[in-house]
């Protein structure tokens, strides 16, 4: 049976491009307030990365829409039922608040983190942040389809984005570290040792949380489907026949069971990933997301056998 998706790639970028955008930032801001001396160029890189990826999804979702400019429309018309709605203001206010964060940062530099101001922007940006996350499962389970409504969609998209985030944020120090000379890369060291909150931080611990929450998040919602009655059941019977082999091998082994091991193993190490295993890592993880968001967002369109 062949099927038209009303929605297509172009608003999976969307999903993707926006929630690693929020993940990017969430981290970055994390950042800020624990005062990590090491990482101010990092979450200067953050703050400008994570408004332009939540744009360039925007962008990708005003190109699907056929007429784009009516989506400034929202603005104007405003329908506070309409969760379309609320994503439009989440998302330009979001980019707003985030650009004016690189900017604090990029005049102020590190002095930046000690203003009031700079820290009212960042808590807002990160409560905007995780309002933007949760909208885009939100918006799916708001449209009443089989395949999107159930609850723990939104949870399970907001996961997979700080997983990215979180990911992508690793790879760029991981970067930086490798590109320093060895009196350089000490002395980045001694900064980081010394920094407020240092210690307990670890990308290794941070990630496996990440991919072990989201492997519990799609395993209790693999569950759920049994209990959520008969459309639920053929929705998810759609996605096997359609994407099966695309769900397993990009979406499960790719984006959760390679990213557990590489996790697992650093994290039991005490050690930091290397520039090679955080870009595989990041790219397992990135591929997996999408994959992932870019399957439930299709298969959900499949119109139900009999129906």
């Amino acid at each position: 049976m062949e099927f038209h998706a009303l929605w297509d790639y172009r608003v999976a970028l969307d999903l993707f491009l926006g929630g690693v955008g929020v993940g990017i930032f969430l981290l970055s801001a994390y950042f800020s307030f624990i005062k990590k001396e090491s990482a101010f160029v990092i979450t200067r890189i953050g703050f400008f990365l994570s408004p332009v990826l939540v744009g360039l999804g925007v962008l990708a979702l005003m190109t699907e829409l056929g007429k784009p400019f009516r989506m400034f429309s929202t603005f104007i018309n405003v329908n506070p039922t309409s969760v379309t709605s609320w994503g439009g203001f989440l998302q330009f206010i979001f980019i707003i608040l985030a650009f004016v964060a690189f900017f604090l940062v990029f005049r102020n530099k590190r002095e930046a983190f000690a203003s009031p101001v700079f820290k009212g922007i960042v808590i807002a940006g990160s409560v905007f942040a995780l309002a933007v996350g949760i909208y885009h499962g939100t918006l799916l389970m708001s449209l009443g389809q089989p395949g999107w409504a159930n609850g723990l969609i939104p949870v399970m998209f907001l996961v997979s984005s700080l997983l990215c985030g979180s990911s992508i944020v690793m790879l760029i120090e991981a970067f930086m570290t490798k590109s320093l000379n060895s009196e350089a890369r000490q002395a980045y060291k001694e900064i980081a040792a010394a920094s407020e909150g240092f210690l307990s931080f670890s990308y290794s611990k941070l990630l496996l949380s990440l991919v072990v929450v989201q492997s519990i998040l799609v395993i209790t919602w693999r569950i759920s489907i049994f209990s959520a009655g008969t459309d639920a059941i053929y929705a998810y019977q759609n996605l096997i026949e359609y994407f099966g082999a695309y769900w397993w091998a990009l979406a499960v082994v790719l984006g959760l069971v390679i990213p557990l091991v590489i996790s697992a193993f650093y994290f039991v190490k005490k050690q930091s990933m290397n520039l090679y295993s955080a870009l595989m890592f990041t790219v397992v993880v990135l591929v997996g997301s999408y994959a992932f968001k870019h399957i439930i967002l299709y298969s959900g369109q499949i119109p139900l056998a009999g129906l």
